[in-house]
């Protein structure tokens, strides 16, 4: 009883095999041997093939509201464990390879600042946990603030041409 709890295919296939079977016996009246064989395996096939194909369906024809959600966060919850990790294996590195005079003290600094950034970044996701939705209103908000001129010191409009804060005197982002 475990096992077809375990297997229902197996049962299906078993059942498959059997149908084709007793058709053959009872219809075509034939005797046991090759052919009625061939015709059990061939039911088999079938049964096995339906299942297959009643799998592959299921999900485009069932209720999207009984998709499971469940499990999502959990899998986002990794990948973001793992990319910290990543990032602060990258931090390590680029301080061990400073340390070696491997890099230069400039791109030392532009390396050690994007991967602390990226490293933040991902904190404050885990951080937040479940709750992604402000954290991407945060993000837009500072991008669209950066996009309208507005110094990250102080937040104070400038020219988009611009490479200093006119209050502040505080340096503002290149790529504009």
């Amino acid at each position: 009883m475990n096992l077809i709890r375990k297997y229902p295919g197996l049962l299906l296939a078993l059942a498959g095999a059997a149908v084709a079977m007793i058709f053959g016996v009872a219809a075509s009246r034939l005797s046991f041997g090759p052919p009625l064989v061939v015709l059990g395996l061939g039911g088999m096939t079938l049964a096995l093939g339906g299942l297959a194909l009643y799998r592959v369906l299921d999900p485009f024809l069932g209720d999207p509201s009984e998709q499971p959600v469940g499990p999502q966060a959990p899998i986002r919850r990794r990948e973001l464990e793992r990319d910290k990790q990543a990032v602060l294996k990258g931090i390590r590195e680029i301080e061990l390879d400073y340390q070696m005079r491997k890099i230069a003290e400039a791109d030392y600094r532009d390396l050690l600042q994007r991967y602390r950034a990226r490293a933040m970044r991902i904190i404050r996701e885990l951080d937040a946990g479940d709750d992604y939705r402000s954290l991407i209103e945060d993000e837009l908000k500072a991008r669209l603030a950066m996009a309208a001129g507005a110094c990250p010191s102080c937040g104070s409009t400038n020219d988009t041409d611009a490479r200093f804060c006119k209050k502040c005197g505080g340096k503002l982002e290149a790529a504009r």
